[in-house]
């Protein structure tokens, strides 16, 4: 098809497509503006709709946003509008020969009016894209000093030595102060997104009714920036103050004047232009009281499909006359992956609001959910309502085999359809908390559709006032789960043991990542006992830490052959890394404890750890999991002191192993956990025997060793005695390939008689 004959409604779908995948590719986009006269047309809105994020996104983004500055600027009619600052700091001097030879020559206008084109006029770096030095010499000459002083924008009492430096200050907020406003003069009417300079308010007042299409602002510029030029005020007294507080007083009431002056714009332009602004945002600190009755100005999000940190503040505030029934996402938490919340006065008070006003029901068609937990009924709404359902549909097939359900009074019309909850990511926000009754009551009412499941708990609890451990109580999760569909399942913990129902987890057959942490340290080894064997055909990622890890029932992995990582491990006792270990007699005693006994024995449920799924026996290590899909393997403490070397065998394809059993020396000096690893390890298990002369028989090691093509990583931490020659055999032979490797403090290669003698 011709370009010509191209749809004009076609073009404008790909070009917005264009945009929105690729926001930052705009010298692609600008190459279309030489195809031809419709495509200039048609690009060119898209190319400078938002053209300062563009170029901010570019290899060099200050020669191009000034190029794109200076290009707004030559349109401005006439020119002499245009202050004199300005024209030092962004047009060369050629551009303003030019300009000024073009309006003797009474010039036509220019083919396009870039400015008409753009949508966003939001500046944060233009304090640095202009030659400070000329602007300075300009400054100079004209003694711009003298009139900041007369206007009160800089005091009278500043060192000689500094008002260089304090004038520079000053030029920079002035340029700024400008800039936005030559910019945005012209186009008021087009403009939607805006960042207006606190300290500039009052002119935008004048002209409010002029933004006919503004549906967001961002006021910036706080407090800090009108003491930018003062912090060079000299501590001389007058009138029983310094220097220096008079000027943060004069300031601080034109602060508080320009406040009221934000909330006199949105007042009007919310009267003038209903339902047209949006949001509004404050860049610096605000009284709460001022900003949530800005807040209370603003129309109602209008049928939003997502709540964020774009929007959540606004609709927090409004709350009630917000429709939800198109709502999809939910992220009320914010920084969820760190160790603690990281908010703003704002935040909090928004949380205190949310907290209060349940609104979760009203979001019917709610798929993914990530927020701070407000208490252990926030989902009894949702458990209720799959009661229901379930009776309902049991009702429904009763009465379906005797009359049809409509003669019965019973059909789908009766029926609320359940919220298809996909993703939940619960965080604790307070530590007085705890979300037990949250996670499973989720799991519960959400068993359809829910694929992921987080939960994240950093706080520490049970502690005395020295920041010493109490108790660390039980936590149960799981117990009468059946997610058919679920994937992802994360649960941490900090100063509780977690526990979990297998027979809950057995029946995730999707599951694909497990992730269960506690914060356990220390425990006592004689009270470890295995939870049952589960079946996880699709498990690919397994990371446990702490009591799950303890008590996880490795016979699970024979029936888990999709498995690619394993992570197994306690928190360590120091910074230094080291871990609780059992001594060695403890751990032989333990395996020889479990020899013979049924791996797939399930107590009855009598007790609290057998109704959790548990085994009368402590977890049994036999090292012959295949796991032909396992690539990386982490086991730390007591697991990598376990750890047999045979079972690498069974690891076709495993390419990076980490074992760390650095142990503590704070619970018994006179405890040590070392390793000797001899080339009988690292063979397959074939070994022959040949008679002496003297008839003794000595055995000896057959060329198959283990092989691990794969393998490129290994990292060993502790204290590890190799007999001579296995660290040159497993890089020859075991693993050709590997190309890091690393022995912490302790291992040594020396031979094995030595270090046995």
């Amino acid at each position: 098809m011709p370009r010509e004959s191209l749809p004009l409604e076609c073009l404008f779908n790909i070009l917005h497509f264009l945009a929105n995948q690729y926001p930052y590719e705009a010298d692609t986009m600008a190459r279309l503006l030489r195809v031809s006269k419709t495509f200039c047309a048609a690009t060119l809105p898209f190319l400078y709709r938002d053209c300062f994020k563009t170029c901010g996104r570019k290899h060099d983004s200050t020669t191009a946003t000034t190029q794109v500055m200076r290009t707004l600027l030559r349109q401005v009619h006439p020119q002499n509008r245009i202050p004199d600052l300005l024209r030092v700091a962004y047009l060369s001097q050629d551009d303003q020969d030019d300009l000024g030879s073009m309006e003797e020559q009474s010039p036509s206008p220019p083919v396009f009016k870039y400015g008409r084109f753009v949508r966003r006029l939001v500046l944060y770096d233009s304090y640095n894209l202009f030659d400070i030095k000329l602007v300075m010499e300009y400054a100079t000459t004209h003694q711009l000093f003298d009139q900041y002083v007369a206007e009160g924008v800089l005091s009278d009492n500043i060192h000689d030595e500094s008002k260089d430096k304090a004038l520079e200050d000053a030029l920079r907020i002035d340029i700024h102060r400008q800039l936005i406003w030559m910019l945005c003069q012209d186009h008021m009417d087009t403009i939607e997104e805006l960042s207006i300079p606190l300290f500039d308010i009052e002119r935008y007042i004048d002209h409010v009714d002029q933004f006919t299409s503004l549906s967001k602002v961002i006021f910036s510029c706080g407090r800090d920036m009108f003491l930018r030029g003062y912090k060079w005020v000299t501590h001389g007294e007058e009138d029983g103050h310094s220097a220096r507080e008079v000027a943060i007083e004069k300031h601080d009431e034109k602060h508080n004047r320009d406040r009221t002056g934000m909330l006199q714009f949105v007042q009007q332009h919310t009267l003038i232009q209903k339902n047209v602004l949006q949001y509004v945002e404050v860049e610096r600190d605000i009284d709460l009281d001022l900003f949530f009755k800005i807040q209370a100005l603003l129309p109602p999000l209008h049928n939003p499909r997502s709540i964020g940190y774009g929007n959540w503040i606004s609709f927090v505030v409004r709350m009630k006359d917000t429709n939800l029934n198109h709502v999809e996402s939910i992220t009320l938490s914010k920084n969820f992956e760190s160790r603690r919340p990281r908010w703003g006065e704002k935040e909090e008070k928004a949380y205190e609001i949310y907290r209060n006003q349940p609104f979760l029901p009203r979001c019917r068609v709610l798929e993914q959910l990530k927020m701070y937990t407000v208490g252990p009924d926030m989902f009894q709404w949702a458990v209720q309502e799959k009661k229901q359902m379930d009776e309902a549909r049991q009702r429904r097939r009763i009465t379906s085999q005797y009359v049809s359900t409509r003669q019965h009074g019973y059909h789908d019309n009766d029926l609320v359809p359940l919220v298809p909850l996909r993703s939940v990511a619960i965080s604790v926000k307070e530590p007085s908390h705890l979300p037990v009754q949250e996670v499973n009551d989720i799991a519960f009412a959400f068993s359809d559709t829910l694929e992921k499941l987080f939960m994240r708990d950093e706080w520490s609890r049970n502690r005395d006032e020295n920041g010493n451990l109490v108790s660390t109580p039980q936590v149960a999760y799981g117990r009468g789960w059946n997610l058919p569909r679920l994937q992802i399942l994360v649960l941490s913990v900090y100063d509780f043991q977690l526990y979990f129902d297998m027979n809950g987890l057995g029946r995730c057959r999707s599951l694909e990542r497990i992730r269960l942490y506690d914060n356990v340290k220390l425990y006592n080894h004689q009270e470890v006992r295995s939870w049952s064997s589960v079946s996880l055909p699709e498990l690919k990622v397994l990371d446990l830490r702490g009591s799950p890890a303890l008590h996880f029932n490795m016979d699970s992995l024979h029936h888990s052959p999709c498995l690619e990582t394993l992570k197994l491990g306690i928190q360590h006792m120091d910074y230094e890394g080291r871990y609780y270990i059992p001594s060695a007699e403890e751990v032989e005693l333990d395996d020889s404890d479990n020899q013979g006994t049924d791996s797939n024995e399930v107590s009855g449920m009598s007790d609290s750890n057998q109704a959790l799924g548990s085994i009368g026996r402590r977890p049994r290590y036999t090292w012959d999991w295949y796991l032909p899909n396992l690539s990386s393997v982490s086991l730390r403490a007591v697991f990598a002191f376990k750890f047999d070397f045979q079972w690498l065998q069974y690891l076709p394809n495993l390419q990076d192993i980490r074992l760390n059993m650095k142990s503590s020396q704070n619970i018994d000096s006179s405890v040590t956990h070392e390793r000797y690893i001899t080339l009988k390890d690292i063979s397959r298990g074939q070994h022959l025997h040949q008679q002496d002369e003297d008839g003794s028989e000595e055995e000896i090691l057959s060329d198959q060793f283990i092989s691990l093509p794969k393998l490129t990583s290994m990292y060993l931490y502790g204290v590890w005695n190799f007999e001579e020659k296995v660290v040159e055999t497993i890089c020859s032979s075991v693993a050709p390939n590997l190309a890091n490797a690393q022995f912490g403090e302790g291992c040594a290669g020396i031979p094995m008689k030595e270090s046995t003698a």
